[in-house]
């Protein structure tokens, strides 16, 4: 008892702290074009009998303004503190989820460079979680929500992360890290998402410069409207398209050149978009 009343103490300020966190743009997700994948929490082989009747899902929504990730679960240990991170790749890896999804790949491994969902399970061994990014995880690389657990003493470790081990703790009373219990397969509804579309009005980008972010041997996709006519123009890439007055144009560029450019309707000289090509 002693030992839970401790647990309990150190992880509710943890989990108001990391949901502060991921609550500072608060308007993340909304909007009349938002995009939802969703999947349901499957219990992984080898998690503890405990989580037998484990239940839930977990959602990504997409909006020009950013990213909103939430979950909700049942049949948890009461009382218990549990923490749940987006990752890049599917719950059939060897490693269920495979890397966490990170914003800058080459950035750290906290956020607001990833998203992470900490929570304490209720006395019912419910619970649930919301956080939110100014930024946009750009589709295709939502793979799979991974929740993870923590014994009494590994608790400010289950929050921190800090060693990443997945694993059980080699047979020791006690997990020598986070536990990976559950996952959620986003992955599948994401190949339906709609292409990002830039829309310019009286000669500006409505809502403002687009951000545009891919990996290097991926493929640039993107659509421009219109209601002028213009040239647009993507900078780096040297290529150029007519969009006519009230129509659109479709972009398709494999992404070779890694840097930052600007796409930039020609003849105004007015950028409506900024393309990242990442190594």
């Amino acid at each position: 008892m002693v030992l839970k009343a401790q647990m309990k103490k150190l992880a509710l300020p943890m989990v108001a702290a990391a949901l502060a966190v991921g609550l500072v743009a608060c308007g993340g997700g909304s909007g009349s074009d938002e995009t939802t994948v969703s999947g349901k929490f499957e219990a992984l082989p080898g998690a503890p009998d405990a989580y037998s009747e484990l239940a839930g899902s977990a959602a990504l929504t997409r909006a020009e303004d950013g990213t909103t990730a939430s979950l909700r679960v049942r049949g948890l240990v009461p009382e218990t503190a549990y923490m749940a991170h987006l990752h890049s790749g599917g719950c059939d890896q060897p490693e269920p989820g495979g890397p966490h999804f990170k914003f800058d790949p080459q950035g750290g491994d906290e956020p607001p460079n990833e998203l992470h969902l900490g929570f304490v399970a209720d006395a019912k061994g419910e619970g649930s979680a919301r956080t939110a990014s100014n930024r946009e995880v750009p589709p295709g690389e939502a793979g799979s929500v991974v929740l993870h657990t923590a014994g009494p003493t590994q608790v400010m470790a289950a929050f921190v992360h800090e060693d990443h081990d997945h694993g059980g703790g080699g047979g020791s009373e006690e997990p020598a890290g986070p536990v990976a219990i559950a996952c959620a397969e986003l992955e599948g509804a994401v190949a339906a998402a709609p292409l990002p579309t830039i829309v310019v009005r009286d000669g500006e980008p409505v809502g403002g410069v687009k951000r545009l972010e891919y990996s290097a041997g991926e493929e640039i996709r993107f659509e421009v409207s219109s209601d002028a006519a213009e040239e647009v123009h993507v900078h780096g890439y040297d290529i150029a398209k007519e969009v006519p007055a009230g129509g659109s144009v479709a972009f398709a560029i494999p992404a070779e050149i890694e840097g930052i450019f600007e796409v930039e309707l020609e003849a105004l000289g007015v950028q409506i978009a900024e393309l990242r090509v990442n190594p």
